[in-house]
């Protein structure tokens, strides 16, 4: 697999020449830089010695149905859950890698309240809690009935639990997620995979869940967990799979599944230290750096795997710019009292964000809006109906489409003058005039037929 900007066997362009031009790295000459290249940008395709006899692909594939019911006896033989349930305050050792993996993998998967995130593996639901404190709707998936009814407790405890975003908790058979294709927005594992069974069939049912821009993030052991005497101990004690996740076998399963491009996080919190003041741009700037990324093969891994480009969207909009122009009725806008008056519009994105044309009832839903004004009068320009009219969009929109909308007016009784203003609304989350697009204001008049 490709270390994060290049391929195997290269350091990325951009962290060569950021290294190279580095002070601290030139006082202290090439054979830094060299030891560090050779160490980080070597090809990680296997385990010294290879994959283990025990734990090759096959055979565990074979063996899903059988590790996965010592799964749900692990959580069933459980006399005392309160350290499952307080996780990961409970966790009083690796309470900071904790939190410091979600941040992570929260941040990859670019999320924004109420997507629909996936959460593979969930256990006793911790995870997935905090998703749902931020407002996601999450779907906590286990094969152990008994670890997702810990984790339905976990949500009832607390007050503050999101209950109006509707998460689920289901059980799967570990072979297919009872979900219909691209339901989910986001998936994330934390210390899941590597107890996988069957992680291509599962790679399958990740890449079939998700949409196109669809991503998936996890948090894994490094290299060499599997032979890791704590790993060994858990396998003996409870029978569970303490499989070993090799970067290069995962890229090439979840290509082979859908997705189109396989990236590692190299961060490392373990490694990770203090650096006087004093001494930035100096010799322990420069050696902080290097351990850095030396301890990257030790520490757990964070992939992500993204299935086709992620574009942004009005759930979390970056530039917000329509254009609108009235192509029909050419001239004037007239109705009589009580009369319906029929538009044809063009709407342009003309920013950098999907316009959601179809994720209706959900935050991001992206419709035409016309707020109505009185012209003239006492007091002038009065705001008669901010929401006076939607129009839905015939499909999503990406940056520079354009579509045409018919649109009509709903009746007006009083005779007068009128100020329309037509803007784009991303509901729940923006008026796109908020964000500095230009609404379209057309005047109305409203007499009886005939009059000047």
């Amino acid at each position: 697999m490709s270390t994060a900007g290049g391929p195997p066997g290269r350091l990325g362009g951009g962290l060569r020449r950021a290294l190279v031009s580095h002070p601290a790295i030139k006082r202290r000459g090439r054979r830094a830089l060299a030891r560090l290249i050779r160490f980080v940008a070597r090809p990680r395709a296997a385990l010294p010695g290879g994959r283990p006899e025990h734990l090759d692909l096959g055979l565990l594939a074979a063996r899903t149905d059988e590790l996965n019911r010592a799964a749900e006896r692990y959580f069933a033989r459980i006399e005392h859950p309160e350290y499952l349930l307080g996780k990961p305050f409970t966790e009083t050792e690796d309470f900071a890698r904790r939190l410091f993996d979600l941040g992570v993998l929260f941040h990859a998967l670019r999320l924004s309240p109420h997507d629909v995130v996936l959460d593979l593996g969930a256990g006793t639901c911790w995870v997935s809690h905090f998703l749902n404190r931020y407002g996601c709707k999450t779907i906590s998936v286990d094969v152990s009935a008994t670890a997702l009814r810990l984790g339905r407790e976990l949500f009832e405890r607390d007050p503050a639990t999101r209950w109006d975003v509707g998460p689920e908790f289901l059980v799967y058979d570990g072979h297919r997620i009872p979900l219909p294709d691209g339901s989910c927005d986001r998936i994330v594992l934390v210390d899941a995979f590597h107890h996988l069974p069957n992680p291509e069939e599962i790679l399958h049912e990740l890449a079939r869940l998700l949409p196109e821009g669809g991503i998936v993030a996890m948090a894994e052991p490094g290299e060499g967990h599997s032979q890791a005497e704590a790993a060994l101990r858990e396998v003996e004690e409870t029978g569970v799979l303490e499989n070993e996740v090799i970067l290069s076998e995962v890229e090439a399963m979840a290509r082979g599944a859908g997705f189109t491009e396989v990236a590692l996080l190299p961060l490392s919190l373990g490694a990770a230290r203090e650096i006087p003041i004093a001494g930035l741009g100096g010799e322990a700037e420069s050696e902080a750096l290097l351990d850095l990324w030396l301890a990257v093969h030790r520490s757990p891994y964070y992939v992500v795997l993204h299935k086709g480009p992620w574009v942004r969207t009005t759930r979390a909009p970056g530039t917000l710019d329509a254009g609108i122009e009235l192509l029909a009725p050419a001239g004037p806008l007239r109705a009589a009292p009580g009369e319906e008056l029929a538009l044809r519009l063009r709407v342009t994105n003309r920013g950098d964000t999907r316009w959601l044309a179809t994720a209706v009832e959900r935050p991001g839903w992206t419709r035409l809006g016309v707020h109505l004004y009185r012209e003239g009068g006492e007091p002038p320009g009065e705001l008669l109906d901010f929401d006076w009219l939607r129009v839905a969009l015939p499909a999503d929109l990406e940056p520079g489409g354009e579509a045409t909308l018919d649109a009509v007016l709903p009746p007006l009784e009083e005779p007068g003058d009128y100020r329309l203003a037509f803007d784009l609304v991303a509901e729940w989350v923006s008026w796109f005039a908020a964000r500095g697009s230009r609404p379209l204001e057309a005047r109305l008049v409203v007499a009886p037929a005939g009059s000047g």
